[in-house]
């Protein structure tokens, strides 16, 4: 049977449902099974709790995400069925399961090891920590100096009025599946023209959403993988009579989309490369100094040198201590949609061979600093190179691990560089987010404490979240989850009326 027969069955079963009244439901069981609010009476209709247990050990918050795009693709106005009962629910999320394998089985070749990957990418952005130090973050990079100017131009309204009205609205649909846009955003001090811009840009016609969504299907073994548009656009004008009228049946979409998602509205613009990459850098080394402070800690920032006529710019930052050295290079390269989804490996092996060729640059300049051709100045204390990226990896897999190796291996050679190095100091990838973390247990215990057991034995292949959450239990119940409290403090005040926004 082809994957397509197979779905057909469940894109019948949707067709029985009311869309809008499903994304609202989608909504309600997100909240109940994300944040944990409690299901209002009229839903679950016919669960057993006693014999069936919570629904969180059944749904996912990325079933919902898959849910949410497949009623789009296929509901209608009206229905017999509704997600409401628990059976038309569980139902659907078996469908859910019994395509999972039947998409699996149709891959010409089950990499179990490559699958690991896809589903690291699909499963654990559901599963990061909320809060401020995503927003903060974002906020700072996009705010950085060279980076703001473009935000303004390309926008239309300040880093500072984009994250104010998008937080409004988010803690909205907190609250509320549903809203119907005013058209008067001074309450929040914002013009109608840009809080206008605003709203076109994070919402969607019903149909419109639906061409795109369907653009993007896949009826095969990436069927589970398919960009679902609710990224881009998380807001839907579900009525065309009254485009006012807007649902967001997966807050989390909206909250990315309002912060890191300014991302996609500013990467074609042709001066936007070079500010943002040195606002991250700046933002590392903020991260750094109220983290790490002196005495304890010395930080040596990026400081341009010559080899002959060759102008080199060097390591971003050195932070050391009496134990050792982390030497950091800060990347804003992301891996795109299609290597994080496709079976086709293609857009993997091009994503890993640009973090290869981040790795091998720093590994010389991490030689040239070593032979005394920058103004650092080398000692015995040990060396570890860390690659930092703005969004996670998560290169975990074996399989995904290997193929990043062979290409630093070969660009090392390529530059005359021994692949002992790697051996001698092994690289570290990281997140911004893992880093935070990261530098405040550096900051109580010291850099060789550790990276050392980071990288000298059993889990040189681990991600560093789980690792220090396993090796530092202590440290990681008193890190900062608020590194930028005042001032986030100061950017969204304690009460923000969303009222202003609504009829």
């Amino acid at each position: 049977m082809s994957f397509y027969e197979a779905y057909k069955p469940f894109r019948n079963y949707l067709r029985q449902f009311d869309l809008p009244s499903s994304l609202v439901d989608v909504w309600q069981y997100f909240l109940h099974i994300a944040e944990g609010r409690p299901l209002p009476a009229n839903y679950a209709i016919g669960k057993n709790a006693a014999t069936i247990g919570p629904m969180k050990d059944h749904i996912y918050p990325w079933d919902l995400d898959i849910l949410a795009r497949e009623l789009i693709l296929n509901a209608g106005i009206g229905g017999k069925r509704s997600l409401r009962k628990w059976d038309d629910l569980a139902t659907a999320i078996n469908h859910l399961r019994r395509l999972d394998d039947a998409a699996f089985e149709s891959r010409p070749q089950q990499d179990i090891l490559f699958e690991v990957h896809r589903i690291a990418h699909r499963q654990f952005p559901w599963q990061m920590n909320k809060g401020v130090n995503p927003m903060m973050r974002a906020f700072k990079v996009f705010g950085g100096q060279g980076v703001a100017a473009i935000v303004h131009r390309e926008l239309g309204m300040t880093v500072d009025e984009f994250f104010l009205l998008g937080m409004a609205v988010s803690g909205h649909f907190l609250k509320n599946p549903g809203l119907i846009v005013y058209k008067d955003y001074s309450a929040l001090g914002i013009s109608k023209d840009a809080g206008d811009g605003f709203f076109r840009r994070l919402s969607c016609p019903l149909e419109e959403l639906r061409k795109t969504t369907s653009k993007y299907q896949a009826y095969n073994q990436d069927w589970l993988y398919a960009w679902n548009p609710l990224v881009a656009t998380p807001l839907i004008r579900i009525n065309p009579l009254h485009l006012d009228r807007l649902i967001c049946p997966l807050p989390p979409y909206l909250m990315r989309r309002a912060t890191t998602g300014i991302f996609y509205d500013l990467v074609r613009s042709s001066d936007f490369d070079n500010p943002f990459g040195h606002s991250f850098e700046a933002y590392i080394g903020e991260v750094i100094q109220i983290t790490c402070p002196p005495p304890k800690f010395s930080l040596f920032a990026e400081e341009p040198y010559f080899l002959g006529t060759n102008k080199k710019q060097g390591v971003d930052w050195i932070l050391s201590d009496d134990t050792g050295h982390l030497f950091i290079e800060a990347k804003t390269k992301r891996l795109t949609v299609n290597a994080k989804t496709l079976s086709d490996v293609t857009a993997l092996e091009n994503d890993l061979l640009v973090m290869a060729t981040a790795i091998a640059q720093h590994y010389r300049n991490i030689r040239d600093a070593l032979d005394s051709k920058t103004r650092w100045q080398p000692d015995r204390r040990p060396i570890y190179p860390l690659v930092l990226t703005l969004e996670d990896w998560f290169i975990f897999s074996p399989r995904v691990r290997e193929m990043l190796q062979v290409h630093v291996r070969r660009l090392l050679a390529q530059h005359g560089v021994a692949e002992e190095i790697m051996s001698e100091m092994p690289y570290t990838i990281m997140s911004a987010e893992e880093f935070e973390l990261v530098a405040q247990i550096i900051s109580r215990t010291a850099v060789v404490s550790v990276m050392g057991k980071k990288t000298g034995g059993e889990f040189g292949s681990w991600s560093m979240l789980p690792f220090i959450n396993q090796e530092f239990k202590e440290e990681m119940k008193r890190v900062n989850w608020r590194l930028f409290d005042e001032e986030f403090n100061q950017l969204m005040p304690e009460a923000i009326d969303i009222s202003a926004l609504t009829k």
